[in-house]
């Protein structure tokens, strides 16, 4: 039994730094999320449906977070004619692991930033970029962003000794404790 003890920790010292998240495969995971169609009633008769995309990570620049931005396309609903726009997003999270599903999860999401093209437009689009920021807030906080793989030693290692994440400049690093 001890020469199995000694064996794994051995293994575990070794594979330590070896399973990360990098900025890349969280931006997939987030195109594939967070691309979905929202509506909103901007005033009586005045109606909006926005679409995020081309959603971009970086991570590690600001302590423990998680930076995102992305750009998303508005169709504005009006009685004479549709009105096109652009809002882009920056805004950042706090990446955490919950042990108990072996999942990676964005909390205390914080909006950085909004602007709209064409920029007169922008008063207008407000109440559409709070809804949209509750929505991606919501999801965050509460769907996983990343879930360990039920297939492979190190996902094994990981689920019974993962214990905490390093926020590390271009990957989420996850640290293994005996």
């Amino acid at each position: 039994m001890k020469i199995w003890i000694a064996a794994l920790t051995l293994l575990l010292a070794g594979c330590a730094t070896s399973y990360t998240v990098t900025e890349s495969e969280l931006e997939g995971y987030l195109n594939d999320a967070l691309r979905k169609e929202r509506s909103a009633e901007l005033s009586p008769g005045l109606s909006a449906t926005m679409t995020l995309s081309d959603i971009a990570v970086t991570i590690g620049d600001q302590p423990d977070r998680v930076a995102i931005q992305t750009r998303s396309s508005v169709k504005i609903d009006t009685p004479l004619i549709p009105l096109r726009a652009q809002l882009a997003f920056t805004f950042s999270a706090k990446p955490w692991y919950d042990r108990s599903d072996h999942s990676l999860y964005l909390q205390e999401v914080e909006l950085s930033g909004v602007k709209a093209s064409p920029e007169e437009l922008e008063q207008m689009l407000i109440p559409l970029s709070r809804e949209a920021m509750q929505f991606v807030r919501l999801y965050l906080e509460n769907q996983p962003v990343y879930q360990l793989d039920q297939q492979g030693w190190r996902e094994d290692l990981l689920r019974q000794f993962g214990e905490e994440l390093k926020v590390r400049p271009g990957k989420l690093e996850f640290v293994l404790r005996p």
